[in-house]
């Protein structure tokens, strides 16, 4: 049997900026000095002098490994914020990327989504957030209409999966 490198270990100092509810489930030492790492609630970046970010896992939309251009580009469920990316070390950092994409998964509930009569794609995830909540959210592939019709839609398909899980409606 062939056994891969080791990934680095994540320097005390980083781990000491840590909150001790960031415990590592997974890191990954970047180009640029910090380090990223999957905790239970959070997707944390840090360094030696402290937290440098911290995105709880209902924020996080998707992340996306190019491994041509060695970078895992994380979007956000807001899509006006600007995708994080991240540079890992490692060429192949499957440990770090099957621990978000495992962390993101895990705080999806349940979800519903339709086609709207315009041609735009619609979802409805109800996630949980680091504290335990539930909550909804509505995100749109394409472009909406805006119509009073569509409009509709959208609020009785939030409602659909609100109701599936307990949530006011």
């Amino acid at each position: 049997m062939i056994f891969g490198r080791r990934s680095p270990k994540l320097p005390p100092d980083v781990g000491a900026r840590l909150d001790r509810r960031d415990s590592p489930l997974a890191h990954a030492e970047l180009t640029d000095g910090r380090w990223a790492v999957a905790a239970a609630g959070a997707l944390v970046v840090a360094d030696a002098d402290g937290v440098v970010g911290r995105y709880p896992w209902h924020t996080v939309e998707h992340g996306r490994w190019d491994g041509d251009a060695g970078e895992l580009t994380v979007a956000w469920v807001d899509g006006a914020v600007t995708p994080l990316v991240l540079r890992p070390v490692e060429h192949d950092p499957a440990r770090f990327t099957s621990t978000l994409r495992e962390r993101v998964q895990s705080s999806v509930v349940h979800t519903e989504s339709l086609d709207t009569p315009g041609g735009a794609f619609v979802r409805v995830n109800i996630r949980r957030d680091e504290n335990g909540g539930l909550l909804s959210q509505v995100t749109v592939q394409g472009q909406l209409r805006g119509d009073d019709a569509e409009r509709k839609l959208i609020d009785d398909l939030e409602r659909r999966a609100r109701s599936a899980v307990g949530l006011a409606t």
